[in-house]
């Protein structure tokens, strides 16, 4: 009663419900428990990438998720930027559907707990794949949903659900791998799917290869391979795993690929991750932190105590799982050495200290196999080798009980009274006790020892975004712009006002997205200064004093620009070469400026040059005879630029013909501006070129009172629209093909499965 599996009974709906019900409680206790003294958040809390970067993708994608939108198109930074392309929005990820339906900074705290709870439960269905008792499955369950890697990345919702779905990849390969049932390979496809959907392409990776390296390993060497599948047949349901996970989650890295492609540095973007452990390590240390918490260290990445490593070495005296445990000590080992000696063995950019993630799982499982053995009743020489091996156990726990600081000693002296009955007595009941005991114990050991560095109330954030509220709300009264600027501040002043710009509908010139390699060449001229000589992937600090700033600035359409008082710029230095600023000062830290020479969002203009690329269009901005009210500047390679001087005459020899005036009874304004869709209506008595101050990109399609029209690159970084005289109506849609291709096959995947499930239900 109450018995489920693919073949045979090592499932129980009760006892896996009873673990769920644990776990989903535990869960939320334990994540507060790991949160740092008030003072200590108060440093870290807008420094964390997660209120700079996370919270606000959030917010913004799935805002817009709620409103009906698909957001293919983040208008609000860099002047407009793919937006899903970026895996880190993470859209798709099935955990990630309570930001639908609640509040970003409450779905956060949310999203870390059911990342919590499924890291446990998950584990415990693995470690029943193992043949493992339920009470040594329980203890791997809490080492490993509550170790010092799944502290850190609670509440990162990318790498929690990474380390979430990990243990369900594992559990699908190893039942694919034993079971006769070809439809067994279809729930390790889903939860690769679903680890490739996380938005964390560096965790992910790494916890994708260890699965396959497993995967590989059960083909040559699966459990009950006399009554499973043969060999050939094992390595096609790998194979078939592979296929089902790539095709799922075609829909995020197909347009994922084709982003990266238009980076200035796309492995940098790509592996971004913002981890304490990225620092170089040694050895010593490692071994040091995974067997006592040490000081000023967090998160303790590797950290599950020393009881539990000192039992590792029964993993492989086990009746049953000692093949496996083979697998798991020296694939771990091999990730704890990457995650030591990346730094001088891997690029700078490569992440080599998500290493640790894995092997924090692979530990937790070598753990519980060795529990399972100490917990073990059975009579005989296995009695007496138990015995001796629960001997040594205790004697290296001793030891370090000696060696460890004095904080630590009063848990590891807990463990040891704790798991002496088990030493002493073999009879089941004391068994069962005895790890339980264990098992609150350890939890009590890791929610003090490990802690979360942004594990605080979420709930706050809303404060920190309305720091400098009026200022936003006096951009938007005064109609300062399409288009602002926070130049060079500290991170704790820039945050709140980029987060805000978001909330308010407001624009940003900067950001923290990526940078395509056009966007590269302007953002270093504005000076971001040892970012920009370094070449960041992102822009820090705009506005250098020595920044070219008028001709990018204006066409940029930036009008406000924020400074910090403390900030050196606020003295005025940066106004130079025909720049125009007027200062409004606010009562609330900032200092703003309005620039009184900026160009339109859109702007209608009579004539054009040609510049080979992003460099040579900023090279003419910044000339003193251009002026961009009545010319602009066109990429030769833009589509549509044989046609262009059908249309409009030129292009305009600088040393040649003077600029002509403007037309009388021109117009051209933005009529819509949305993410994906924007209007722009004109008229004019002449042929002209009408220069969106958006970002040119592949995806933007344009029409012309409803005909097609090619869209140009203007003014290097922009689109531009050749149109004849008379009245128009233009426009830009946002419809990349590399998100509907993937669309496509994720979508044909799971048809195609949902229709292999509905036929072989109906036969039975």
């Amino acid at each position: 009663m109450g018995e489920f599996a693919f073949e045979g009974n090592r499932y129980s709906l009760l006892r896996l419900f009873g673990v769920a019900v644990f776990f989903i409680v535990i869960a939320p206790v334990f994540w507060r428990l790991t949160q740092l003294h008030p003072d200590a958040i108060g440093a870290a809390y807008e420094n964390a990438d997660l209120y700079q970067s996370i919270y606000p993708s959030f917010h913004y994608g799935f805002s817009r998720l709620r409103a009906g939108q698909l957001p293919l198109w983040n208008a609000k930074e860099l002047c407009g930027t793919p937006f899903l392309a970026q895996p880190s929005t993470a859209l798709f990820q099935p955990i990630n559907v309570v930001f639908l339906f609640l509040p970003t900074e409450q779905a956060m705290a949310v999203h870390a707990y059911l990342c919590l709870a499924m890291m446990g439960i998950g584990f415990v269905a693995f470690a029943r794949a193992l043949d493992l008792g339920y009470t040594a499955a329980l203890i791997g369950g809490i080492l490993y949903a509550f170790c010092g890697a799944s502290a850190a990345a609670a509440s990162r919702p990318a790498i929690a659900a990474a380390l979430a779905w990990t243990p369900c990849l594992f559990w699908g390969m190893r039942e694919a791998m034993r079971q006769t049932r070809f439809g067994c390979a279809v729930p390790a496809g889903l939860a690769g799917a679903a680890l490739m959907l996380c938005g964390t392409p560096a965790v992910s990776l790494h916890m994708l290869l260890a699965a396959l390296t497993y995967g590989l390993f059960l083909g040559f060497y699966a459990p009950d391979a006399a009554h499973g599948p043969d060999m050939r047949e094992r390595f096609e349901r790998l194979l078939i795993i592979t296929v089902i996970a790539v095709a799922v989650s075609a829909v995020q890295w197909v347009p994922t690929l084709a982003w990266l492609l238009l980076l200035d540095r796309p492995w940098d973007a790509l592996w971004a991750v913002e981890l304490p452990a990225q620092a170089p390590m040694s050895f010593h240390e490692l071994v040091a932190q995974a067997i006592v918490p040490q000081a000023g260290a967090l998160p303790h990445l590797v950290y599950m105590g020393a009881a539990p490593l000192a039992a590792i070495p029964l993993a492989f005296i086990h009746h049953a799982s000692r093949r496996d445990a083979f697998f798991f000590a020296p694939a771990a080992a091999a990730l704890l050495a990457l995650a030591v000696i990346g730094p001088e063995r891997f690029p700078a950019s490569f992440p080599h200290a998500c290493a640790a993630f894995p092997a924090s799982f692979l530990l937790a499982a070598l753990a519980a196999i060795g529990f399972d053995r100490l917990l073990l009743t059975r009579r005989g020489t296995h009695a007496l080798r138990l015995r001796h091996a629960a001997v040594i156990l205790f004697v290296v726990t001793a030891v370090l009980f000696y060696v460890s600081p004095l904080e630590t000693r009063g848990r590891l002296a807990v463990l040891l009274g704790i798991a002496l009955p088990v030493v002493l007595f073999r009879w089941k009941w004391v068994s069962i006790a005895a790890g339980l005991a264990l098992a609150t114990a350890f939890l009590a050991d890791l929610s003090t020892a490990n802690k979360n560095l942004y594990a605080h109330p979420f709930s706050d954030a809303p404060a920190c975004y309305q720091r400098h509220g009026r200022t936003l709300r006096l951009v938007e009264e005064q109609t300062l712009g399409a288009r602002m600027l926070t130049a060079a501040p500290p991170v704790h002043f820039g945050l709140p006002l980029r987060l805000g710009m978001i909330r308010a509908g407001l624009y940003e010139a900067g950001g923290l997205a990526p940078l395509t390699r056009d966007q590269a060449i302007w953002w270093r001229r504005l000076g971001t200064g040892d970012a920009a000589k370094a070449e960041a992937v992102r822009p820090k600090a705009i506005l250098a004093p020595e920044a070219e700033l008028p001709g990018l600035l204006n066409a940029m359409a930036v009008r406000a620009i924020v400074v910090a008082p403390e900030s050196p710029l606020a003295d005025g230095r940066f106004t130079r070469g025909g720049l125009q600023l007027s200062s409004m000062h606010t009562d609330d830290g900032a200092i703003l400026f309005r620039n009184n020479t900026a160009w339109p969002r859109a702007l209608w203009v009579p004539t054009w040059r040609i510049a080979e690329g992003a460099a040579a269009a900023a090279n003419l901005l910044g000339m003193a005879d251009f002026d961009g009210l009545r010319e602009c500047t066109i990429d030769r390679d833009s589509p549509g630029f044989d046609t262009l001087a059908a249309i409009v005459p030129g292009p305009r020899d600088p040393a040649g013909t003077p600029l002509p005036n403007l037309p009388e009874g021109l117009s051209c304004s933005v009529e819509d501006h949305g993410a994906e869709h924007v209007i722009v209506r004109t008229r004019s008595p002449q042929p002209g070129i009408v220069v969106l101050a958006d970002t040119y990109d592949p995806g933007w399609k344009a029409t012309m009172d409803g005909t097609p029209c090619p869209i140009l690159r203007a003014n290097g970084l922009f689109r531009g629209v050749a149109a004849p005289a008379g009245s128009h109506e233009i426009v830009f849609s946002y419809r990349p093909w590399p998100f509907f291709t993937g669309a496509a096959l994720s979508l044909g995947a799971l048809g195609l499965l949902a229709l292999l499930g509905t036929v072989i239900y109906l036969r039975g």
